[in-house]
């Protein structure tokens, strides 16, 4: 419970004689809009109209087995608040002055001001009612009216949202005191990673003559087989019928060997 005073109700509890009458009349249930925490009012309206609170949840529509439905087939939405209050001004041709008589410093200027700052920052706040108290809600959304019957009376429904929170992630670096296991000796899942640096270095001219060394010999093997294999291939198309063939054909065919050896033998 808190209590409510300004001159209007208190004169008129007064007047009415009695201290249940003063009482009845100043004493009303808490209502309030606070920062996190409960530290300092948010918003000061003149008064509390009512407030609207609703909750809901989706469940998976898909077919499910029987007896596997669990928390993960159900996600909660967040709760949505609709606080309706009101703010006296003191004229009607001006919003900028506040209305002193109700022991207000808050005018209705300032009042649209303090709720287009609420809707533009990431901030939460708690909402206090005679119930309980909602906390970590966020304002998303605002309405106001006025009107020429009510010149100096601001109507405001602000919707809050809460913001749902879960436990906090702390993410540290990698850096430590005493460092875990390494690459060498680890023997679990769980381990340090080591920062190696690549040792390649620049390529030195005995280092290109090597490789060419190589490169040669390996070409000269190859070249020793081809040859190898074209006379032996030469020489077996040709044994069958080497006796029919005269003195200079045989002569022609084994300078032809001796040509592609010494054309590959050459290539090397």
């Amino acid at each position: 419970m808190s209590f409510s005073l300004n001159e209007t109700t208190l004169l008129s509890a007064i007047n009415g004689g009695g201290l249940l009458s003063i009482l009845n009349s100043t004493l009303s249930p808490g209502y309030g809009i606070y920062t996190s925490g409960g530290t300092l009012k948010a918003l000061s309206p003149s008064s509390f109209l009512g407030i609207e609170y609703g909750a809901d949840a989706s469940v998976v529509s898909a077919p499910i087995e029987k007896g596997s439905y669990s928390s993960y087939n159900k996600v909660k939405r967040p709760p949505v608040i609709r606080v309706m209050f009101t703010l006296e001004g003191w004229s009607g041709f001006s919003g900028g002055l506040p209305n002193l008589t109700n022991f207000s410093l808050t005018s209705r200027s300032d009042m649209l001001a303090a709720l287009d700052e609420m809707v533009s920052s990431a901030l939460v706040y708690d909402i206090e009612t005679p119930d309980t108290t909602y906390e970590s809600y966020d304002l998303i959304r605002y309405n106001y009216r006025t009107s020429d019957k009510e010149v100096t009376l601001l109507t405001v429904e602000a919707i809050f949202q809460a913001v749902l929170q879960e436990a906090e992630v702390v993410l540290t670096s990698a850096t430590a005191t005493n460092a875990g296991a390494t690459n060498s000796n680890v023997m679990a899942s769980s381990f340090t990673t080591e920062n190696i640096n690549s040792s390649t270095s620049g390529a030195t001219l005995a280092d290109v003559k090597g490789a060419l060394t190589g490169l040669n010999g390996s070409i000269s093997s190859a070249a020793t087989k081809v040859a190898t294999s074209v006379s032996s291939s030469v020489s077996e198309a040709t044994s069958g019928v080497t006796g029919a063939i005269n003195g200079a054909a045989t002569s022609s065919i084994n300078k032809l060997s001796e040509a592609v050896t010494e054309l590959v033998s050459g290539l090397s």
